[in-house]
């Protein structure tokens, strides 16, 4: 055997060049990354940062994914929203213990390496990081043939944020009669689509079918920049909806941190309210919700239409509430004006009580689906 006919990286179907290629285009669309924070550029062994000039500094850390959702995404052909849900799962868990999203990495696994659509992903991510204040500081993009088909990808990252230490939030400064405020989610965000898909299949939904004519309702379609909300009109398809990002709550907690009186969140992902609103009380307390106080977007009542019932909703989706906090109850009005200067609805759905057995989440009404 030659030296010319031996074996190489890109013949075992890993293409360096391609990689090189994407990394271009990715520098060509970050925005995020101009930021006076950032020592250096994008290219580096490892991104630096300076921390904020703060008296006692804590560094608040998330990860995650986006889960299942991606499999809608590559069967849409759309890839430009995934990275802002990456972003969103993590940077809304760190928002939620008060602190303010630094920076954000990314990690990015494909088949095979096509520059325009990684490039295409990370400027999601990218977006993302834009929407929640934070900087992109670095990532990686592995190709692994054989692993994953070619065009098949997965995606993680993880956030961290930092706060002063006497500042953060947490089921600590919780107290009986502490007022719960619900923020609006955005839709399904980025859990519970593995019931999704199987509803999907169940029901022969295709994702290019009209959302309305499947009996999704109308909704009101809310452009970037006017808040959260359903993001579909009456021309969206199925998967239009399934597919709109994940609401990004930092902004307006870091707002809501600078008022003061916020005294825990919680972050409505998997496991819906009892798992993620429970960890925002003590254990001598517990948190009534009023299922009357809102009503979820069309999509939830599309769901329960095929089969999911309304406790289910309530354990797995964020069923209109993409993130519920736990307030001062004399400075309740004072919080929901902060929050409608940020274009985004929120109500009262509840209070704090003593727990006297049962468990931390409590309903009273039947949720509005």
């Amino acid at each position: 055997m030659t030296e010319g006919q031996g074996f190489t990286y890109k013949k075992a179907g890993v293409d360096v060049e391609a990689g090189n290629r994407a990394v271009e285009l990715m520098k060509e669309r970050l925005k995020s990354t101009k930021n006076p924070l950032v020592l250096g550029g994008l290219g580096g062994f490892g991104g630096a940062i300076r921390l904020p000039h703060l008296k006692d500094p804590v560094l608040v850390a998330g990860t995650d994914g986006v889960g299942t959702k991606i499999e809608i995404a590559r069967r849409m052909g759309r890839l430009d929203t995934v990275g802002i849900d990456l972003v969103a799962m993590s940077v809304n868990d760190v928002s939620a213990c008060g602190a303010a999203p630094l920076f954000f990495l990314d990690y990015l696994v494909v088949g095979k390496v096509e520059p325009d659509q990684v490039a295409e992903i990370v400027a999601g991510v990218d977006e993302g990081c834009t929407r929640a204040g934070c900087v992109l500081l670095g990532g990686e993009t592995a190709e692994h043939p054989g692993q994953f088909p070619d065009g098949d990808f997965d995606l993680a990252g993880f956030a961290v944020g930092v706060a002063e230490r006497d500042e953060l939030w947490g089921p600590q400064l919780v107290r009986e009669g502490d007022a719960l405020i619900g923020i609006d989610s955005s839709g399904v965000h980025s859990n519970g689509f593995s019931l999704v898909r199987h509803l999907l299949k169940q029901h022969s939904i295709d994702l290019g079918s009209n959302f309305i004519s499947q009996g999704g309702g109308v909704g009101l379609c809310i452009t970037p920049g006017e808040g959260f909300g359903p993001c579909y009109d009456p021309r969206s398809t199925v998967g239009d909806v399934l597919l709109t990002p994940t609401a990004i709550y930092s902004p307006v907690l870091r707002d809501l941190a600078e008022a003061g009186g916020v005294h825990a969140a919680a972050h409505i992902t998997g496991g819906g309210f009892p798992d993620n609103v429970g960890r925002a009380v003590p254990e001598h307390l517990a948190a009534v919700i009023d299922l009357e106080t809102w009503t979820p977007s069309p999509l939830f009542g599309w769901l329960h239409g095929l089969g999911v019932h309304r406790p289910e909703l309530l354990r797995t989706f964020n069923c209109g509430l993409g993130m519920v906090l736990v307030v001062d109850p004399d400075e309740v009005e004072k919080h929901l004006a902060v929050i409608e200067k940020g274009n985004i609805a929120a109500r009262v759905v509840g209070t704090v009580v003593p727990r006297e057995g049962g468990g931390a989440v409590r309903y009273v009404g039947e949720l509005r689906v």
